[in-house]
């Protein structure tokens, strides 16, 4: 039956169809022409006219459902059937072969739907967190995607071995027209295509990630094994709506490296993955030892009022000045302008032979260090760990001219 379907797919795909129902129309109009009953002038244009007068329908959608009238063979039946004129019989025949053309073609594309977006099963065997992206790209090549697919939900339960226990893949392809679901059935993959009919049936989201793009990162970033954990849970959300920011990352696209996202930072959007080891309690009975968000897309809404309780301090080692930023105003504005700067992980062969010299840090145990002798390298501190970046070269005078005040 595979076979069947794949001959389908590759009749409708290459055109062979069309040239059929071309070649076996144009093939039947030369025959009735010569069946012609008596001489009329331009007797093959009339006759190509009354096959288009057969083959003009009117579509509408009826609850998002296509109706199709044909309505061209209608006015002729109704209206010209019984006129009397010069070659009736090859006219009339001329339209009925318009109108079957009509409903061939729809009898074909239905046919194509239906092996297009058929159900089908993968035989891959060992399928596991480490060949999970592989394994994608076999799928998506075996049905035909497009480069790019958004992915519109996603969660995966693997164990400490990293055997994927179950999947639940639901992803979307505009180019194509389909909706496709993928999981785990009896230890293959079973996917599920459906033809997107309407509008209505695609999903729009503030921020919108691939499906390659997810895959990629789920592959590359480090997430920490437990010692109690039994599995481990893996969830994609496009519209996160609450995070505590103790356990929020965000994820570097450039290197896939993850940085703590800073705790006053309130998120009022926000996309990427949950990640949550959990411990078997009793049979079917789980609990979570912990979780954390990876976040791919975010948006941070500031106020002044997240920085009352925070104390700022910015210390120029130079000249031995140190400052306590206590105005709250001041305090928002600082951390708007931080919040808004671009900075970049510094991932360099060798260590930076600098050493910081003017310190912006806080009460919660955050610490960056700025360099006057190399102004586009900050250190941050956090606790016992130390991370360089690369930031704007005018970050430090912005810094220093609070020292100077």
């Amino acid at each position: 039956m595979e076979y069947i379907y794949k001959f389908i797919e590759f009749a409708e795909e290459s055109g062979m169809i069309n040239l059929i129902f071309w070649g076996a129309t144009i093939a039947y109009l030369i025959h009735i022409y010569y069946k012609k009953e008596e001489s009329e002038k331009y007797l093959p244009l009339k006759l190509v006219g009354f096959f288009i007068l057969g083959a003009f329908r009117l579509e509408f959608a009826f609850n998002w459902y296509p109706i199709i009238i044909p309505a061209g063979f209608l006015l002729y039946w109704f209206l010209l059937k019984n006129k009397e004129r010069p070659n009736s019989i090859i006219k009339k025949k001329a339209t009925i072969l318009g109108v079957l053309m009509l409903y061939s073609t729809i009898l074909s594309n239905i046919i194509y739907d239906v092996a297009d977006y058929r159900d089908i099963k993968f035989d891959i065997k060992n399928i596991s967190m480490d060949t999970l992206k592989e394994d994608y790209e076999t799928i998506k090549n075996e049905l035909g995607l497009s480069w790019e697919t958004d992915i519109v939900n996603f969660e995966v339960k693997y164990d400490n071995n990293k055997k994927i226990k179950l999947l639940d893949m639901y992803i979307e392809d505009k180019v194509n027209n389909k909706l496709v679901s993928i999981g785990i059935y009896n230890g293959d993959y079973s996917v599920k295509q459906s033809k997107i009919s309407n509008k209505g049936q695609i999903v729009e989201n503030e921020f919108n990630t691939t499906t390659e793009e997810l895959l990629e990162i789920i592959d590359n970033i480090e997430l920490k094994k437990y010692d109690k954990a039994d599995i481990y849970t893996i969830k994609y959300e496009n519209d996160l709506s609450y995070i505590e920011n103790k356990k929020a990352y965000i994820v570097n696209s450039s290197n896939y490296s993850t940085d703590k996202l800073y705790p006053n930072s309130d998120i009022i959007k926000a996309s990427g993955i949950m990640y949550i080891p959990m411990e078997k309690v009793s049979e079917g009975s789980w609990s979570n030892i912990d979780y954390k968000y990876y976040l791919t897309n975010y948006e941070i809404s500031s106020n002044e009022e997240d920085y009352e309780d925070l104390e700022i301090t910015i210390k120029n080692i130079n000249n031995n000045k140190s400052v306590l930023i206590d105005d709250i105003y001041e305090k928002y504005k600082l951390m708007e302008d931080l919040n808004s700067i671009h900075i970049t992980r510094w991932h360099g062969e060798n260590d930076i032979d600098l050493e910081p010299d003017l310190f912006i840090k806080d009460n919660e145990g955050n610490r960056l260090g700025l360099c006057s002798k190399d102004k586009g390298f900050a250190r941050r501190d956090i606790g016992e760990t130390s991370v360089w970046y690369i930031v704007p070269s005018d970050l430090y005078e912005k810094i220093n001219i609070y020292t100077m005040k």
